[in-house]
């Protein structure tokens, strides 16, 4: 999902949550509560209302939940301005010796820090709205996801993505497995499907996407190259 460099010349919460929200393709508040706030978020519509139109102000806890959904960094919903790692003119990722696999599974879950990723704030704020400290680079392994991601390929996952926020690509955990996977809710009865993008492996199912574990949001991956 790409997102533009956020804007700082909006003076207040209410106004930034409207863009935010606008942003996330939700024509309203109460569409935005409809299809978020009813799916495993757990906030007030009644709260966010008001919010949106300045009668209540956000606390910390409700800017980094409402973060979390509009791929933004919350300190910008409740200040106006982004982190302060994003001041100069490159930011900087890490990339850790995580193991995802796309294929049978992988038990080994690392996160040492094994290189970094240089990169301009521009180019950053084009794939995510993320604090850059957030976001890990890691590598996969399998191909259950190709022709998307491959063998060898680089996932960059934003890992204060702790829960499913809707349909999109995922790192996950099953049992002891670490995965990464494609991921579609069912709105109706919140039964969820992990698929794979290599249709030679059957999707699997669960009653409740709760009970996915997820350890972050694929957000954009890098191919190999040669």
């Amino acid at each position: 999902m790409m997102h533009a460099t956020l804007p700082d010349n909006i003076s207040t919460q209410a106004e930034r949550l409207a863009f935010a929200r606008k942003k996330l393709g939700c024509c309203s508040a109460l569409a935005f509560y409809q299809k978020y706030g009813q799916n495993g978020h757990a906030f007030s519509y009644a709260k966010y209302q008001k919010q949106e139109t300045g009668e209540r102000a956000l606390t910390k806890k409700e800017a980094v939940a409402y973060g979390k959904i509009f791929h933004v960094d919350w300190q910008w919903l409740l200040y106006g301005r982004q982190h302060e790692s994003e001041s100069g003119e490159n930011v900087v990722l890490e990339v850790v010796d995580a193991i995802a696999c796309c294929g049978d599974g992988h038990c080994n879950f690392k996160t040492h820090v094994i290189g970094q990723h240089l990169m301009s704030v521009q180019a950053f704020r084009e794939i995510t709205s993320a604090r850059p400290e957030l976001i890990k680079i890691l590598k996969v392994v399998g191909d259950s996801m190709e022709p998307t991601i491959c063998n060898g390929d680089f996932v960059w996952v934003d890992i204060s993505c702790q829960s499913l926020i809707g349909d999109g690509i995922y790192l996950f955990s099953i049992g002891e497995k670490l995965v990464v996977k494609r991921v579609q809710i069912n709105p109706l009865n919140n039964a969820v499907r992990i698929l794979s993008d290599n249709p030679k492996y059957l999707p699997i199912t669960a009653e409740d996407y709760r009970v996915v574990q997820v350890l972050g949001h694929v957000i954009s991956f890098t191919k190999m190259l040669g």
